[in-house]
């Protein structure tokens, strides 16, 4: 395999599509996101994506079978004859890193082919690395056009996650996330990326349940999010024993009072 390639299982005609991509990375926010979506709306598998810049190996699934490393596109039509259909692409992972031609490569054939499918607008979604935080995660938003920001707010309008709009210069958006936006605005669509605040060490169910709670206001659809919650519970505990061990090291390297006491000189 010389480039990516796309195994077509079905080509499904498609009304309007929204593109939704979650790909692993930071606190695997975008996966779970994306998974748990692809659950509830009982979404169907209709393509793969294989690339030779994917990692050289392959998986070990049940009853010791081996597959290679691939990432998967579903499709899920809206029963509101007003509404949109969505595409939802998740999977094995990202180009490494270091390979940046890979990185257009890949995103690159998904583009190809959901433009074929019709799709315009691309919603990404992801983890938002920070060094602490504080009560519940923010979703941090940026938007291929500045007309757009408007548009977004208004979709969010009641949102119960605290969605932050940067007005200052700074920051990148690494990997899919990043390069589907800005690759696809130089073919005419548009779209919006929402991170999640996320420590980035631990998979962060609860930075993912934070931007699905955004992705799906923007969309116009509920999603039981018990499942997701459960998850954010359990994350929430690993959290609270990272913060102790986290205080308890601190304690150790803090040094006894007396020794802090000014000796002088002798």
């Amino acid at each position: 395999m010389r480039e990516s390639m796309i195994y077509v299982l079905e080509r499904p005609e498609l009304r309007d599509p929204i593109f939704i991509e979650g790909l692993p990375g930071i606190g695997l926010v975008g996966k779970l996101a994306a998974e748990h979506l692809i659950q509830e709306l009982n979404a169907v598998k209709f393509a793969e994506l294989y690339s030779p810049h994917f990692m050289h190996q392959v998986l070990i699934k049940r009853n010791s079978i081996v597959e290679p490393m691939k990432n998967e596109f579903y499709y899920w039509r809206n029963p509101d004859k007003e509404g949109r259909d969505i595409i939802i692409i998740t999977g094995d992972q990202q180009v490494a890193p270091t390979d940046s031609p890979g990185h257009y490569e890949v995103v690159g054939k998904m583009l190809d082919f959901i433009q074929e499918l019709g799709a315009k607008e691309i919603i990404t979604m992801g983890g938002y690395q920070v060094p602490e935080l504080k009560g519940e995660p923010r979703v941090l938003a940026a938007v291929t056009h500045e007309k757009l920001i408007g548009y977004y707010k208004a979709k969010l309008e009641g949102c119960k996650t605290e969605v932050i709009w940067r007005e200052d210069e700074g920051g990148a958006i690494v990997g899919a996330a990043g390069l589907l936006l800005g690759m696809g605005k130089l073919r005419s669509m548009f779209g919006i990326s929402l991170l999640g605040e996320s420590l980035g060490y631990i998979v962060d169910a609860k930075a993912a349940k934070a931007v699905l709670s955004a992705v799906t206001k923007i969309l116009g659809i509920k999603v039981d999010m018990t499942a997701l919650e459960e998850r954010a519970k359990e994350t929430e505990e690993i959290l609270r024993k990272v913060q102790e061990m986290q205080r308890a090291m601190l304690e150790q390297q803090m040094p006894p009072a007396h020794e802090e006491e000014d000796r002088g000189y002798l």
